[in-house]
């Protein structure tokens, strides 16, 4: 269907909002084609210079060449709309930087283009500040030291005008020449002033912080260095057209000891290559991953499968870093010798040469910043062990009672170098040792241990001990589903134990018995062996035991329902108590651990917070990371952001220390940092946790949640829209309309503000949809959905909206805040939208609704905004009295330091007072 050349306009102007990418491609090629069909002039050249800048900023610079010329062309026959001039020149820098990408364009050509590009900057008078610039690029391109030397002198030289690069990219460039000539100082007291203010050009802020990273490496100012890399790779990482930013980034993880992360990203994205936007942008990821691999491969993990497609299709394989390390170098050098052919030296084939064969500048920069922020635990006290195995064997049963896990290991060490051939009465506890190892690995294997144990303290004569390891036998045997075989096993060994143990044995036996009835169900009998345990520990005056009894106790009753809740944590509290009149223990901590859980489930968070305060000093790194973790939800919980910060930080690093899962902290670590205002940190974090997490978790679609709440404070708001958008789609899956509704609100909010008003007002739609059962929320949407098409300028799908807005606002009863608020709210949008379409008569009872509705709340400043509409809109319609006596009352309530408002009242009024003399 032919379009007319004003729509067709009009979609050139929708297209320069859209954000650079195959979809603003897409929409001005289809622009060029109708106009091109249709002979539309104005279209053809506004449609091409578009174009040029979506093809360079959108990852295929080769196609700006074509309409480059076209307008050029256009523009010399006089034909050009001069409100673009400034679009054309400055499109010049693009060509002459696109140039030197691509070896199959002859180097003179580019000399060429440069020529004509000073030519024409003299002419239209603009300085030589980018012309200088541009020939120091191509001096540097080709390895001309003195020439660039040259022409980075003049560029410096002269004064900056309206096509010189900005703030930002200005100083960006001159950091990488400076880096380049090894004047690290230089390029960083050149750039990093400019980070200070605000860039809000497309290519910052992470071209001059990908600018400073070898700079910051070099002269040793790592934290630089690690945070600009995480804020420039986070701002690249959805877009092929930074290929060569991200190839300097990898060259940085290879520099910086982050190998690790380094093969992260080449996995991540040696899919690029399949279509990089420049022959350059290619051979600079390929050396840069290249580099990566080799220093994987030299730690010793060259056969680790990478998983990358086939770059002549869609075939995902696994290859071996060794070989993809060999296929990219390769690929690297062949593109260099293309370069260096066109260029007549041997600068690019030299560049690549040096970056292939880099060495690490620091041996591991930790990169993200809980890892900077966590605090360290102090290390244990070295133990003093004894050297005979028996005496060794008795510090193992001491400390095994009271759980401290870390010395027992210490000192079965020890036991294994002093004893490694024991004799039966040390081999049998020894086996028994590694049985309680092997259970949860092979079930099987552990029970044969222990058979062999039984045997050897029957051979040697030691009842007490065999029954003691029958005990252990009956519970694996019990947790294994052989109830009856088990259960028998430990009835056994808790009977024998009660005639031939001393008291601590009894007492352990009767734990263990107790353990028994709670695995086959027999709960209210578990209750009762544990509850006489405790008597019988406290009894005999055993703190260990009957803090181990009132632990089970405590557990067993926190499984039989809210009802039992408070007997629970009061076994909790009684086992803390009793842990606590011995030295600081494993147990202790473990007891501290479970109450606070109990408390904490219970609501009472002020009891648990320090709980996990203390059960965080265990030695144990799993445990320790686990109460961290719970300390920082806690805190979270209480609005103590810095406090859960740093316990999620040092519950990260325990829980990667233990070998454990991280990633759950992580994403309570993001929750802290926005709550701290530090979005980059959540940022580093939740990024973290979402490679690691399971793609379809409760916790991944709250990771993403939060870092789409990130993105948009650090001003990534597409990286944002992409993040809701994935949420939005697993909470429709769920069946969660409510989550729908405020995925698609926040998407609104902030495609509004970003002035993609169409956009916009489909997302409130859809959100408005989503909170049908929820009819305020349902307005909210509506209202807003009403308002973008109006910024849209569709008053076709505006008025309609308006409609169904107040459809559901007729539905909605009550005089409550809230209500009454989103209701005034509709009638003084209502207000304008029919001022709009010309419908004042219409428009200005809305208007007096909504002041009414303010007034009621005491929004003075509200009110007085929409008592402001009214008297204009009645000003318009003739009733000058009553509007003047309306604007001068809004002008009573305006706040003083609304002057712009208050000014256009006076005008308003001084007009209506003219008409009337």
């Amino acid at each position: 269907m032919s379009q007319s050349e004003q729509q067709l306009l009009e979609k050139v102007a929708a297209a320069w909002r859209m954000p650079y990418g195959r979809a603003q491609t897409a929409a001005v090629e289809d622009v060029i084609r109708h106009a091109d069909a249709q002979g539309f002039a104005d279209a053809q050249y506004q449609a091409r210079i578009l174009a040029v800048s979506a093809y360079v900023y959108g990852g295929e610079p080769a196609k700006a060449f074509v309409p480059f010329a076209w307008c050029l062309a256009t523009y010399d026959r006089g034909d050009a709309d001069p409100r673009f001039d400034h679009n054309l020149y400055w499109a010049f820098k693009w060509m002459v930087s696109a140039m030197t990408k691509f070896p199959e364009v002859p180097l003179d050509r580019t000399h060429a283009v440069l020529d004509d590009m000073e030519r024409r900057y003299r002419v239209a008078g603009h300085t030589m500040n980018p012309v200088h610039q541009h020939r120091e690029r191509v001096a540097r391109h080709v390895g001309d030291v003195a020439a660039a030397a040259e022409q980075y002198r003049l560029w410096c030289a002269a004064p900056r005008g309206e096509m010189s690069d900005c703030a930002g990219c200005e100083p960006t460039s001159k950091a990488y020449h400076l880096s380049w000539q090894r004047r690290d100082e230089d390029a960083v007291a050149v750039a990093v002033p400019v980070l200070d203010g605000s860039l809000t050009c497309v290519e910052q802020p992470q071209a001059i912080l990908t600018s400073l990273l070898m700079p910051y490496l070099r002269t040793g100012r790592h934290t630089e260095a690690a945070d600009a890399h995480r804020r420039a790779y986070r701002a690249i990482q959805a877009n092929r057209a930074d290929m060569e930013t991200l190839a300097t980034n990898l060259e940085f993880c290879a520099m910086s000891g982050n190998h690790a992360r380094g093969l992260e990203l080449v996995e991540r994205h040696v899919g690029w290559l399949a279509e990089p936007p420049s022959p350059s942008a290619d051979m600079g990821f390929s050396a840069a991953a290249a580099l990566v691999l080799r220093r994987v491969m030299e730690v010793g993990h060259g056969d680790t499968p990478v998983r990358r497609p086939a770059l002549d299709g869609d075939e995902v394989r696994e290859v071996p870093v060794s070989a993809l390390h060999e296929e990219l170098a390769e690929r690297a050098r062949v593109l260099a010798r293309r370069f260096d052919a066109r260029n007549g030296t041997t600068a690019i084939s030299d560049l690549i040469a040096e970056t292939l064969a880099a060495e690490p500048i620091v041996e591991h920069l930790p990169l993200s910043g809980q890892a900077r922020r966590e605090v360290r635990p102090p290390q244990p006290a070295p133990v003093d062990l004894p050297e005979s195995p028996a005496d060794l064997l008795a510090l193992v049963r001491a400390e095994s009672r009271v759980g401290n896990h870390h010395v027992v290991a210490a000192v079965w060490r020890r036991f294994d170098e002093v004893c490694p051939d024991p004799e039966p009465a040390l081999l049998a506890p020894r086996l028994v040792d590694r049985a309680l190892h092997t259970i949860e690995e092979d079930p099987g294997e552990a029970e044969q241990i222990m058979l062999r144990a039984m045997e050897l303290y029957e051979q040697v004569g030691d009842d007490v001990r065999r029954l003691v390891v029958r005990g252990h036998l009956g519970i694996l045997r019990c947790e294994a589903g052989r109830e009856a075989e088990g259960l028998a096993d430990v009835e056994a060994s808790a009977e024998g134990l009660m005639v031939v143990g001393d008291d601590e044995d009894r007492i352990l036996g009767r734990v263990k018995l107790g353990y028994a009835y709670q695995l086959v169900g027999r709960v209210e009998e578990a209750l009762a062996v544990f509850g006489a345990a405790v008597e019988e520990a406290e009894r005999v005056g055993s703190a260990a035991l009957a803090g181990q009894a009132a632990m089970c106790l405590a557990q067993t009753h926190a499984r039989m329902g809210e009802e039992h809740a408070p007997a629970a944590v009061a076994y909790a509290d009684q086992a803390v108590a009793a842990y606590a009149t011995l030295e600081p223990c494993g147990d202790l901590r473990m007891a501290q651990f479970l109450a606070g859980q109990l408390h904490a489930s219970g609501g009472d968070l002020d009891e648990a917070y320090p709980l996990f305060g203390e059960a965080a000093k265990a030695e144990a790194p799993e445990l320790r990371g686990q109460a961290l973790h719970l300390r920082g939800k806690v805190a979270l919980d209480l609005g103590r952001a810095e406090e859960a910060g740093e316990a999620l930080a040092g519950a990260i690093a325990a829980l990667e220390a233990a070998g454990g899962p991280s990633a759950y902290a992580k994403v309570d670590f993001g929750a802290a940092s926005l709550m701290s205002e530090r979005a980059d940190e959540a940022a580093d974090a939740l990024e973290e946790a979402l490679a690691e997490l399971p793609p379809d978790e409760e916790e991944t679609n709250q990771a993403r949640f939060l870092l789409a709440r990130a993105y948009r404070a650090l001003g990534q708001q597409d990286q944002a829209l992409t993040l809701l958008e994935q949420v939005a789609e697993q909470c429709a899956k769920e069946g969660n309309e409510p989550g729908v509704g405020q995925m698609r609100a926040m998407s609104g909010d902030i495609l509004d503000e970003l002035d993609r008003d169409a956009l916009a007002a489909e997302q409130y739609t859809l959100a408005a949809v989503a909170w049908h059962d929820f009819p305020l929320e349902e307005l909210a949407n509506r209202r807003k959905a009403a308002v973008s098409w109006r910024w849209a300028g569709d008053l076709d799908r505006c008025l309609p909206a308006l409609a169904i807005a107040d459809e559901v606002a007729a539905g909605i009863d009550g005089d409550e805040p809230h209500v009454v608020w989103e209701k005034a709210s509709l009638s003084y949008d209502a207000a304008r939208i029919l001022a709009d379409a010309g419908r004042l008569a219409d428009a200005a009872p809305r208007a007096a609704e909504a002041a009414e509705g303010f007034r009621s709340l005491d929004a003075t400043t509200e009110s007085a905004f929409a008592t402001v509409l009214h008297g204009r809109l009645l000003a318009d319609l003739g009733h000058l009295a009553e509007a003047a006596g309306l604007l001068e009352a809004a002008l009573r309530d305006l706040p003083e330091d609304a002057t712009g408002p208050r000014e256009d009242v006076e005008s308003i009024l001084a007009g209506i007072r003219a008409r009337a003399e």
